[in-house]
């Protein structure tokens, strides 16, 4: 099943609400070459094409997958020039009896449609054999139809994933995603399908051509105009720290800020929306790594924001992961809580928007993530801080420690709950309330949320390298259900939204983790973790499967939905958010993706 797209448009979505959900990123400039290119270089026989090839470990089907990779980003380029594609441009990438399916099937139904979007969608397979395109000359004109009469000077892009491969004596048959969009006039085209290929291994040592296309999937998304436009210049461009701090990439400033500060890779920094000097307009606060100040930008009555980190006095150096804009004292105005290196400050508004230190809480780890519910009713805010890893474990503040086993981790950080007793008073109460069981398991993220419609808030814990927790809320004390509800989820569990997405009544799940192809490949393989259970291979693969939807049945079970309705293959999936998009009252989904770019540099 395909990646389904779900209706997107924002109209009177606010800049800053859509930068809590992800719509709208602090752009990136091209990255810096570090202060000396004249880094070693491997020698004495031992190359880095060496360390990357996976015939030196007998795995053959992935040197012939990267290999048809080659093939595919070949065609890639043809369709992204823009321009007529010959059939002499074909050679070396198909066969003499090369066949394939039309590759854009006329007469698709629509399945959705409104005023900013209109989606066509064909759920079998497409065309018959008298359909089908033969040799060089028909792969031209089948491409010829997805171009259609794009312009040589539109913004098209092309891409394939391939996540299946087979091989049998010379024939190799692969599946991959296929994604291709045009910019047409304001609006875009896009088309996402899915694609089998059989391929013919060349004898000559030359990659493998294409034999057969057969297109197993496919829907066209028509935009009429931009759904999103990038305004963050425009809104924030006017502050110094715009060009000269928060544009700059990481080649920039690891040459200039010592490790020790928390100066990381990964980006683990959130951000919180807030108004936090009372004046109806929603403000943003964005964590930084360490040696980096924090920044508060207040929200002006033309759209614009400024910088007011230094004169609301929270323009903190420490590494800080997450934030809260919450009002904890109950005075109305929203206060800040902030997760540092190995502490979680707390901030009291004046409610003008200046902030000053109120208490603070030392634990053990590093906080990654924050997240708050009055659990126990009695009208104040409690929190529940993520411990990714115990600093035991890791060798600096920004090295990661190893989860053990891989797939199905126990060795993490301790999540912390600490109870708001009132005037700034917090106590750890962990253990006391029973979520000290099956605590110790990478924790990214956790929200809250009365899945059982029993009046009281639960909390799901979504977990890296392994498995995730429900704790059910039993008056004040929790039970972790995860295991008996069907929502372990084992895999790389980053984030979690909860939305009734069916509109049933019951509060249904989204959790993202990391789809990879890669992962999906060899997982698949005979020889992957030989000698070991069908259960453990399984559940590898389900770790390399991607995003997974829950849906509430009621009565404390969950039934996983995720292949049905195709929102897997959320690629790298860092958060995602249950929201209405359109307002045409049911939750769509958004998904914040990507990893690390860098300058490359020999990298691997």
């Amino acid at each position: 099943m395909m990646p389904r797209w779900i209706p997107a448009c924002a109209p009177g979505l606010s800049l800053f609400a859509a930068i809590l959900l992800g719509c709208v990123a602090i752009p990136s400039v091209p990255a810096e070459p570090l202060e000396s290119e004249n880094l070693p270089r491997i020698r004495a026989g031992f190359t880095v094409s060496a360390v990357d090839d996976p015939r030196q470990d007998g795995w053959k089907t992935e040197a012939v997958a990267r290999e048809a990779e080659g093939q595919l980003g070949r065609l890639s380029q043809l369709l992204i020039a823009g321009r007529k594609i010959q059939a002499t441009q074909l050679n070396g990438l198909i066969t003499r009896s090369f066949v394939c399916d039309p590759l854009v099937p006329g007469n698709l139904p629509v399945v959705f449609d409104d005023r900013w979007v209109t989606v066509r969608r064909a759920d079998s397979r497409i065309g018959g054999a008298g359909d089908r395109h033969h040799g060089p000359e028909g792969l031209a004109t089948a491409l010829e139809a997805l171009l259609g009469s794009t312009r040589r000077d539109a913004e098209v892009r092309a891409d394939f994933k391939l996540f299946e491969i087979s091989q049998v004596g010379s024939r190799i048959t692969t599946r991959q995603f296929f994604e291709f969009s045009q910019k047409e006039g304001a609006g875009r085209r896009q088309r996402n399908a899915v694609w089998t290929i059989v391929w013919l291994q060349a004898k000559n040592g030359e990659p493998p051509r294409m034999n057969h296309i057969q297109v197993d999937d496919y829907e066209e998304v028509l935009t009429g105009s931009s759904l999103f436009a990038d305004c963050t210049s425009a809104v924030l461009g006017h502050n110094a720290c715009f060009p000269n701090q928060l544009l700059r990439g990481n080649n920039y400033w690891t040459p200039r800020i010592q490790t020790a500060l928390g100066l990381g890779l990964f980006g683990h920094q959130g951000l919180a929306v807030g108004d936090v000097n009372g004046d109806g307009l929603e403000d943003v606060y964005i964590c930084q790594p360490g040696g980096l100040p924090n920044r508060l930008f207040v929200q002006n009555a033309d759209g614009t924001a400024s910088d007011a980190s230094r004169a609301g006095g929270v323009d903190f150096l420490d590494l800080t992961h997450s934030v809260l804009l919450i009002d904890i004292d109950n005075d109305g105005d929203q206060d800040i809580v902030l997760a540092l290196m190995q502490e979680i400050l707390f901030l009291g508004n004046d409610g003008r928007g200046e902030f000053e230190p109120r208490a603070r809480v030392t634990i053990e780890g590093q906080p990654t993530s924050l997240t708050a519910a009055d659990y126990d009713l009695d009208g104040n805010l409690d929190i529940y801080a993520c411990v990714y890893f115990d600093n035991a474990s890791a060798n600096t503040l920004t090295e990661f420690g190893t989860p053990v086993p891989y797939h199905d981790a126990t060795n993490g950080g301790s999540n912390v709950l600490l109870r708001n007793q009132g005037d700034w008073r917090f106590r750890d109460v962990t253990d006391q309330v029973g979520l000290n069981h099956n605590n110790t398991r990478w924790s990214f993220a956790a929200s809250w949320e009365d899945f059982d419609n029993d009046g009281d808030l639960d909390l799901y814990v979504a977990n890296d390298y392994g498995r995730n927790n429900l704790y059910r809320n039993d008056l004040g004390h929790f039970v972790d259900v995860a295991a008996g509800a069907g929502v372990e989820d084992i895999s790389a569990g980053m984030a979690v939204t909860w939305g009734d997405y069916d509109r049933d009544g019951w509060m249904d799940l989204y959790v993202s983790n990391m789809f990879s192809s890669a992962g999906n490949r060899i997982t698949r393989q005979g020889r992957f973790k030989a000698g070991t259970s069908g259960d453990t291979k399984a559940q590898y693969q389900r770790h390399a499967r991607g995003n997974s939807l829950f849906r509430n049945r009621g009565k404390g079970l969950f039934d996983d939905v995720s292949l049905d309705a195709g929102v897997t293959m959320g690629r790298w999936a860092w958060a995602s958010r249950f929201l209405d998009l359109n307002n045409d009252g049911w939750e769509d989904l958004l998904v914040s993706n990507g990893y690390i770019t860098n300058h490359k540099i020999e990298d691997l």
